[in-house]
């Protein structure tokens, strides 16, 4: 229980951190949005080696809650304050409560949330602040080819790192893990619109992980 009082205190602090940079108008909304994206993922991918599942679960809900209650109240703008149709902060804490229903192997839910994370959090402050000469459209929705390049190589370096905790008798074709898994997920994470990708590309992971 310390445990979890402790990753909670963590996520608020981060939480209300970042709003205070962002009511100071030290970073803009989008980053203190990643801010916040990154620095709970981050915590969350690591907590199955020191929490159960049912922590978990419960910290998701609870995470799920304070979003809800912000976006109802306008407590943290910081979060919401974006000029863009997203639901991905809602999306989040949902996509990582469904990462712990399935219970993978504890390794597997940190690639899963750390492509949550970092990959995608990455891809996303990389394409606005440098990638508008390579903006691209698909089916409407505008992407960046230098945004989608940060995610495949943070998803290919994701995936190095876990190598560490396959057995090396079980573990798969590099290619497999290392070019194509990342492709699989960056065109995965192109098509998942309004902030699904915080369900699709988590998800997809365990099941490409687990299927190996």
């Amino acid at each position: 229980m310390i445990e979890l009082i402790l990753v909670c205190l963590c996520i608020l602090f981060l939480i209300m951190f970042a709003e205070i940079l962002w009511r100071r108008k030290i970073v803009q909304v989008e980053l203190s949005r990643k801010l916040i994206h990154m620095g709970t993922g981050v915590i969350v991918a690591f907590c199955p080696f020191f929490l159960s599942w049912t922590y978990i679960q419960l910290l998701s809900v609870g995470f799920l809650v304070v979003i809800l209650a912000s976006y109802k109240l306008n407590i943290f703008s910081s979060i919401h304050d974006v000029n863009r149709i997203t639901r991905g902060e809602v999306l989040y804490p949902i996509g990582i409560g469904i990462c712990a229903l399935l219970e993978p192997a504890p390794w597997i839910f940190t690639a899963s949330i750390l492509h949550l994370a970092i990959a995608d959090a990455l891809a996303a402050i990389v394409g606005l602040k440098w990638g508008k000469r390579t903006r691209y459209m698909l089916l409407s929705h505008g992407k960046t080819l230098l945004g989608s390049m940060t995610f495949f190589y943070t998803s290919m370096a994701i995936f190095a790192g876990a190598l560490y905790f396959v057995a090396p008798e079980n573990r798969p074709n590099l290619l497999t893990l290392l070019v194509m898994f990342p492709l699989i997920l960056t065109l995965l994470e192109n098509i998942s619109w309004f902030g699904s990708d915080n369900i699709t590309v988590p998800v997809a992971v365990i099941i490409l992980l687990s299927v190996i």
